[in-house]
């Protein structure tokens, strides 16, 4: 893996963290952040300190999209890989959690030399949150040593495509792949063209739990009160030791699926089991309220548009 793109915006501490991670997990790496138009001081902060070891492209203004420029900057880091090698594509909001050794390094070559169907490969633990139903359809693939979601019609992604992934820019090159505004449109765009994707059978990275985040580059009044009451923060995750990463590869992966409370643990701070990924999963009334707020958006936006029309 010799380049990893990280993609920010306004969450320094959270983007400090996924940097040293990968300092110590894969040394050797080159590290490229695409900052979107991040505003926040400490951000801003981070960002400077950072610049001694990674390269930094900073958009001076974001879109108005949910995403802001998110998928624009995922477009600019695949259109900045001409050679069709394999890349890495996180977030802010993950980090890696052991190292990325020659075994990894030969999986992942092996798994796109023998997948010519291949784009993406998940490199990360499911959600502990992961409904039951979805779970079941997530099955090992004995041959291929991966897992894969088996049922079509879900209406997210994760089946064919992941905004955390190995990506395999030359076949995205060859389809004249465009990143669309969601994961989900992403996700309808990958079935078209690629295969089922592959998750890891040992995954190396994981997004932390009950990160603090941002819609719209803002919030609802909702999603601030499930922040507060969900104690949304930076819970880092402990890098694993020799000795947890030979017992993760030695299970039977037929039966332990790699759900991230099972072989991780936080390196500060305590969270209720399963770890909260989504501070409105566990409230219906903040879910509705947020539905609402976002509604009433959407209705000044488009009035708004209206009203700018000759």
């Amino acid at each position: 893996m010799q380049s990893i793109f990280v993609f920010s915006f306004n969450r320094g501490p959270y983007l400090e963290n996924c940097i040293a991670s990968i300092a110590h997990c894969a040394p050797d790496a080159e590290v490229t952040i695409y900052d979107d138009a991040s505003d926040d001081p400490e951000t801003l902060r981070v960002l400077e300190r950072l610049e001694a070891r990674c390269r930094i492209v900073r958009r001076t203004q974001s879109t108005k999209a949910r995403h802001g420029s998110l998928y624009v900057n995922m477009q600019a880091a695949l259109d900045s890989v001409t050679d069709g090698r394999v890349i890495a594509f996180l977030q802010d909001d993950t980090q890696m959690i052991r190292p990325f050794e020659e075994a990894d390094r030969q999986f992942v070559a092996r798994h796109f030399e023998q997948h010519p169907d291949a784009a993406f490969l998940a490199p990360v633990f499911l959600r502990g949150t992961i409904r039951p139903r979805r779970l079941a359809q997530f099955e090992y693939d004995i041959e291929a040593q991966v897992y894969r979601f088996v049922q079509d019609g879900q209406k997210v992604a994760g089946t064919y495509y992941s905004d955390i992934a190995l990506i395999h820019t030359g076949r995205l090159h060859a389809i004249d792949w465009r990143f669309q505004g969601d994961e989900f449109e992403n996700e309808l765009q990958a079935q078209r063209h690629f295969g089922r994707m592959g998750y890891m059978r040992d995954p190396f990275a994981m997004w932390v739990p009950n990160a603090r985040a941002y819609r719209n580059r803002s919030k609802t009044l909702a999603f601030r009160l499930g922040e507060h009451f969900s104690r949304s923060g930076l819970y880092p995750l402990h890098i694993l030791e020799r000795e947890a990463v030979a017992a993760m590869r030695q299970r039977d992966a037929a039966t332990e699926k790699p759900l991230p409370e099972r072989f991780l643990r936080l390196a500060e701070g305590n969270l209720p089991e399963p770890w909260p990924f989504n501070p409105l999963k566990r409230s219906r009334l903040l879910r509705r309220l947020n539905e609402f707020e976002e509604w009433l958006k959407r209705l000044r936006r488009s009035d708004s548009e209206d009203t700018a029309q000759p």
